[in-house]
């Protein structure tokens, strides 16, 4: 029994065994988790140790250099980053692709713990952990009110709003950012400590040692044991006032004597506005496991019933989901895939003039399609852009195999053979070709999955699901096909409809006759003057390779996301009142310029936890997010506004920004120059000459240093030599001083089931200015006191600025972003400026940033593109038991790459990694055509038919699968090419590469592959006579 035929007399069989596939399919499809991108790991791992009051050069020596030095060594790291900044040490580890960064994080605490001894005391022990972009926020929530003041909003978010949204399926935790947060305050006064011969370390003494929650032992009774528990808090604001320092002859001295004790507020280091107004900004985390739509669909639902209970006037709304970008994006994937299936449709439809054959093919897609919702599922894969691009760009692929064999059916019917025998001699007839067409494309994706860098990380879904469903529709084509033709085709091909619908069938396949009879032609003419022919092709593939040349280059297309982000800073040191007048000043400039803007957020100042070591913990720190209407609602991509917006922040006087692009890989910046010497001073220089050349040219914007300039400093210099004589430590003064000026948390204050800090330190006169400084009064251990300016120096100075490392180098980076220009000439230009600049010896300049992936990620994608080659042959070879044959076929490349250059020329798109691998992808498909071609060209021979009858013959033949399979695959992809809708800029390059390959590939096939078929079957034949072997003619 032949495969053929099985579906045929086994066909309850096979239907079952559909509808099984169909059932779990539609299962899977249920059970996967929707997100934005694949579950990426990436290859990263942080390294944070904190050692206050250290400047950046003592942090480089003490903490950095001995940490990098021990974990560089660990197997498979790529790169070592670091800052060494005032107070802290950072070290990114980046390891190789494809590394357990679980097993790499345990190797890297191994080593830390051989020279965590070798750390200074004072430093905190390293912390280590691995990136994980899960742990991003994925939603942005913000609380206003026009009743309500900040302390209130704070207060209400914190202990309403917060535990509500916790609650919330999927969510991991709720913060909250901005307002002001309650705090006991101590205000003690130094005129008073010193009237009543107190120290300010008597204050902090005695209000610990009043409260206590401590265990004191058991007591137990007949009937009952009882845990004994001395219990002391603070409860009322009272309790701390009339706390006793001492007594001094038997009369208490109590804290209201020397301090103001006050239920207020913590100091404000930064805030956050929200919509041109004070507010609170929610901050939601998922859980690691969650589904990103499904938790922010639930934050969604919950808002309105949070909305009842808030106090009047008191607003909560969204102001970043991210996963309206994610539904946008797939939505939009899968009305691409829809709007393919049904182009794909009309083209059988057109060809094939039987509505039930069309069904037929029209039913093979959507099973593919459920079919690999199955496997998705079994790899534990997601629905997300990526993969659903996989299936997208499917959608014209699946019906290839489909078309040959349905095709072939129908020309057996149409020369008069039995319905039965019809599906089963056109079955097996190509039954061959169309595995090895499968097995091509398939080949030409199997290397992508072993490119070693971000491309082969984000690409590995959509490659596991194309293979896949092209595997499904292979066994659809063998199986279901014969199946369904023997049971819908049982009428005659040609079926009777309205007038005006035969009217049409006839004038289509009259046009189809013409057209086979004027392929016909034209063929017959080719194959006697091959030469031409030929140097015309080879004529149109050096011009492509000249217009190739002239587009430009981009590491992955920008998407608009309608969400623009920018870091602003101002000059370090600023005031947070003056920095908060920049906000106002951008507050008004957004308004201006962007009506589109829906919600407004800024957060300014210090930020909160430790995102502030990565985002600026300064005064003078801005970030701006503002959130869009939707693309289709407004007129201006979202580049357009940003472009716009930046202009308008060249008016406002000293400051600096960069905008970010949400959802990249990377936070580095578009190009990166990066000078590598030990000198930071020279190193500057050079990096600011290189800076004011860039400067000059256009579209590089936004190009900032990272060496800033040190932040203004009082530094206290101990006489040490007077504290000896004084009987005073440098680690008392450093205490004394630090407590009376930063302040000290000192004891929990507990109201209503909620607790506040008490916080102890000088008033604000005695602590905000350098005279009073100067005349702080340090206590002795005799009692007396003595200013400060006593015992040591107060001066001003510029603290040092964060230090930098790559691979245990120091470097001083020139950052920049683009508009206007790509990223391959950008670099051209870099290159010019690095050329023209005088770099010493010593210096080494190199160029990094996405331009560095971009070059790495090309790099791979070259090699896979040659490895798709070496098994794409592998696969004919086998097929056609020929090492000749594949080389004919081999020819069809080329012509791809002329189609698409001339498309990507025409629509000037650049070359990126998307366009390269639609170039991988086009390997694999337009040999295809070749392979039907070839294969039965030599079924022809075989039979006996002579050389040049026999490429005719299968020219004419195969005309029409060959036409249908390609327009298939090319409106597929039309409507990924026409970017229609959200991170549709994603795939456009992708697409347009492969449908100007196709559509020159297509033409030319059926012309240069008889005309090399010839050529070396001729060869061949020659070659065997003069070995006298004998030939076929």
């Amino acid at each position: 029994m032949r495969i053929s035929t099985l579906p045929i007399d086994r066909k309850i069989t096979f239907f079952m065994i559909y509808l099984i596939v169909i059932g779990f399919g539609l299962f899977s499809l249920t059970q996967l988790k929707i997100d934005l991108l694949p579950d990426i790991k990436f290859p990263v791992i942080g390294i944070i140790t904190e050692y206050q009051g250290v400047g950046p050069a003592d942090i480089e020596n003490l903490i950095t250099r001995p940490l990098e030095e021990t974990v560089s060594a660990t197997k498979n790291v790529k790169k070592v980053y670091s800052q060494s900044a005032q107070g802290f040490s950072i070290i990114i580890l980046q390891f190789d692709w494809g590394t357990d960064i679980d097993q790499a994080e345990n190797n890297v605490r191994k080593r830390l713990d051989l020279v965590r001894g070798l750390l200074p005391d004072e430093a905190k022990d390293p912390l280590v952990f691995a990136f994980d972009p899960s742990l991003q926020p994925i939603m942005f929530l913000g609380v206003s009110s026009s009743l309500l003041g900040p302390a209130e909003l704070r207060k209400l978010s914190d202990e309403q709003i917060e535990p509500l949204l916790e609650r919330v399926e999927g969510v991991a935790a709720a913060s909250a950012l901005g307002g002001l947060q309650r705090q006991v305050n101590v205000r003690v006064n130094p005129i008073q400590l010193a009237a009543y011969n107190l120290s300010l370390q008597d204050v902090v003494r005695a209000i610990q040692l009043q409260t206590s929650l401590l265990p004191a032992g058991t007591i137990e009774t007949p009937t009952t044991n009882f845990n004994l528990r001395i219990v002391s808090e603070y409860h009322r604001i009272a309790d701390i006032e009339n706390v006793v320092i001492k007594y001094e002859k038997n009369v208490p001295i109590y804290v209201r004597d020397v301090a103001v004790v006050e239920d207020g507020f913590k100091e404000r280091f930064g805030d956050v506005r929200t919509n041109y107004k004070p507010g609170v900004i929610l901050q939601i985390n998922k859980q690691s496991d969650a589904n990103t739509v499904l938790t922010c669909r639930n934050v969604n639902r919950a808002l309105p019933q949070i909305q009842e209970i808030l106090p009047e006037g008191t607003e909560i709304g969204v102001i970043f989901d991210a996963s309206e970008f994610i539904m946008r994006s797939i939505n939009n994937l899968r009305n691409t895939g829809f709007q393919a299936f049904f182009l794909s449709f009309l083209v059988l439809l057109f060809f094939l003039r039987n509505l039930r054959g069309s069904i037929i093919m029209g039913i093979s897609i959507p099973v593919a399609v459920v079919a690999t919702f199955a496997i998705m599922l079994a790899f534990n894969l997601t629905l997300n852009i990526i993969s659903m691009a996989g299936l997208a760009l499917a959608i014209g692929l699946l019906v290839d195999n489909s078309i040959v064999v349905l095709e072939n059916v129908f020309r057996h019917r149409e020369k008069g053979e039995s319905l039965y025998q019809a599906v089963d001699v056109g079955t097996t007839e190509v039954g061959m070709a169309i595995i090895a067409s499968t097995l091509t494309t398939v080949s030409v994706f199997i290397p992508v999955l072993f490119v070693p860098d971000i491309a082969g990380e984000l690409f590995s879904d959509m490659v596991i699901v194309i293979c896949f469903s092209l595997m499904a529709s292979l066994i659809i084509a063998l199986t279901l096909i014969p199946l369904l033709s023997h049971q819908l085709l049982q009428t005659p091909v040609v079926l009777k409809g309205p007038a005006w619908v035969q009217r049409m069938k006839d004038v289509v396949g009259r046009w189809i006759i013409g057209l086979n009879a004027w392929y016909g032609g034209v063929l017959h003419w080719s194959l006697r003057h091959r030469g031409r022919v030929l140097l015309s092709v080879f004529g149109l593939f050096v011009l492509a390779i000249i217009l190739a040349a002239t587009l430009g280059g981009e590491f992955l297309p920008r998407t608009d996301q309608n969400l623009i982000i920018v870091r602003i800073e101002r000059e370090i040191g600023t005031p947070l009142k003056q920095t908060e007048q920049t906000v106002l000043q951008i507050e008004q400039i957004v308004r201006e310029e962007i009506p589109e803007a829906e919600n407004v957020y800024v957060t300014f100042g210090a930020t909160e936890g430790i995102a502030a070591l990565f985002t600026g913990t300064g005064s003078h720190n801005m970030f701006l997010r503002i959130r869009l209407t939707p693309m289709e609602k407004r007129k201006r991509s979202q580049f357009e506004i940003e472009d716009r917006l930046r202009a308008r922040l060249k008016e406002i006087p000293g400051i600096t920004y960069e905008f970010i692009q949400p959802g990249t890989f990377t936070t580095e910046r578009q190009i990166e120059v990066k000078i590598l010497g030990f000198d930071l001073t020279r190193g500057r220089a050079i990096a600011e000459a290189i800076k004011r050349k860039m400067e000059q040219v256009p579209g590089l914007v936004d190009i900032t240093l990272n060496m800033k300039e040190g932040s203004p400093e009082l530094q206290i210099v101990p006489d040490r030599q007077r504290l000896n004589d004084l009987k005073l430590s440098v680690l008392q003064l450093a205490d004394y001083i630090s407590t009376a000026i930063q302040g000290k948390v000192v004891a929990l204050y507990r109201e209503a089931g909620e607790e506040y800090n008490v916080y102890v330190q000088f008033d604000e006169p005695f602590r905000k200015q350098k005279e009073a400084l100067e005349n702080l009064l340090i206590p002795l251990w005799n009692g007396k006191r003595i200013p400060l300016s006593e015992v040591a120096e107060v001066r001003e100075d510029i603290a040092p600025t964060t230090i930098y490392r790559e691979n245990q180098q120091r470097f001083v980076s020139v950052g920049c972003d683009l508009s206007g220009i790509d990223l391959s000439s950008a670099v051209r230009e870099i290159r010019r400026i690095i050329r023209e600049t005088p770099i010493p010896s010593d210096f080494q300049v190199i160029i990094g940033g996405t331009a560095e992936d971009q070059q790495t990620s090309f790099f791979y994608l070259t090699i896979a593109f040659f490895a798709a080659i070496i098994l794409v042959y592998m696969v004919m070879a086998s097929q056609f038991e020929s090492l000749i044959d594949p080389f004919i076929i081999f020819f069809t490349i080329p012509l791809a790459f002329i189609g698409a250059a001339f498309m990507l020329f025409i629509t000037q798109t650049p070359i990126s990694v998307m366009s390269l691998v639609g170039l991988v992808m086009l390997v694999g498909i337009v040999v295809n055509n070749g392979i039907v071609l070839v294969d039965y060209t030599n079924q022809l021979r075989r039979r006996g038919m002579k050389l040049y009858q026999a490429a005719e013959e299968a020219g004419r033949v195969r005309m029409r699968p060959v036409l249908m399979t390609a327009l298939t695959t090319i409106l597929g992809m039309v409507p990924l090419a026409l970017e229609l809708g959200a991170g549709s800029e994603n795939w456009s390059p992708m697409a347009r590469s492969v449908i100007g390959g196709m559509l020159v590939s297509t033409a030319f096939t059926l012309i240069v592959v008889p005309i090399f078929y010839t050529l070396f079957e001729e060869w061949a034949i020659k070659i065997r006579r003069k070995l006298g072997w004998g030939a076929r003619e």
